[in-house]
């Protein structure tokens, strides 16, 4: 009975250890910047509501039609979605990729996994509309960057005139299970299961609750456009199928076949810039359809 007791005190301190390092990642050092392909770029800083002091990169374009609001995932940063601001940066869009908070050099000891991340957007977006009084925004998401999109959306439905999620969750209760299952498999997600207890208590709320799909149509006007891996085992298939069904008549949604969680833009970079490009041609971000080379 001591020897059960002492492994069973040993499994519960490990899931602490485990939750705790889920809310508070190591940080990835930036590895790419805009400079390297020859793109001017300022430091921007702005603060949350709950004063959160974030940092990224801001790109203003000559003569610029529209601006985008690039969000990185979950134990990444702003270089996550460099390449894409510098594709859309050479059709004329001004840009800005940022770090959420506890990622990157923003400040802020503990992510929210999305849910307080939505303040993070929220701030972004009032920053580069403050510099860009009256051009459109498209708000772009990878992964958790998506979700908060979605959750900042839903407070304010006129946050941005188009949005691209890209293999964003559609629960965070179920993308936090799958995060397990990305990385071990089925084995380590059952076994890591009960973290989720331990991150509620470390977060404040309860998981289940972080709904994307709750959120989604609160923007059902705007032009949505989801993308994901149809072999996605962090956010299944069918959370982006959920989240389409939450969405309204102007929402698409583009299969990458073959592809794991956020893998479409480097398996078939070709295909998933047209796919981007078209949308937001259509969505009257950028100028007019152009066929990447």
């Amino acid at each position: 009975m001591v020897w059960l007791f002492a492994i069973v005190l040993v499994y519960l301190l490990l899931l602490a250890l485990i939750a705790w390092k889920s809310v508070t990642p190591f940080r990835t050092p930036k590895y790419l910047s805009p400079g390297q392909f020859g793109i001017s770029q300022e430091g921007a800083s702005f603060h949350t509501r709950d004063g959160v002091e974030l940092r990224g990169w801001w790109m203003p374009a000559e003569n610029a039609r529209s601006v985008a609001v690039l969000c990185h995932g979950y134990m990444m940063n702003r270089c996550e979605l460099a390449p894409l601001a510098l594709l859309l940066h050479q059709r004329g869009v001004s840009c800005l990729v940022f770090d959420f908070r506890a990622h990157g050099t923003s400040r802020g000891k503990r992510t929210g996994l999305g849910w307080h991340e939505r303040w993070d957007v929220e701030a972004a977006v009032k920053w580069v509309k403050e510099r860009c009084p009256g051009l459109p925004v498209v708000a772009i998401g990878s992964s958790m960057g998506g979700a908060a999109i979605a959750f900042a959306a839903a407070e304010d439905p006129n946050l941005a005139d188009a949005f691209i999620f890209d293999s964003a969750y559609s629960r965070l209760d179920t993308a936090s299970l799958g995060w397990w299952r990305f990385l071990g498999g089925k084995p380590l997600m059952v076994a890591l299961a009960p973290t989720l207890g331990f991150c509620r208590a470390l977060l404040g709320f309860r998981l289940r609750d972080a709904d994307v799909a709750r959120a989604l149509p609160l923007i059902a006007e705007k032009p949505s456009l989801i993308l994901h891996g149809d072999r996605d085992s962090l956010a299944l298939p069918s959370e982006a199928e959920r989240n389409l069904a939450a969405s309204g008549s102007h929402a698409k949604l583009v299969w990458f076949e073959g592809c794991d969680h956020s893998q479409g833009r480097f398996r078939e970079p070709d295909r998933y810039n047209e796919i981007v490009l078209e949308f937001l041609s259509d969505a009257g971000i950028v100028a007019q359809r152009q066929t990447v080379p």
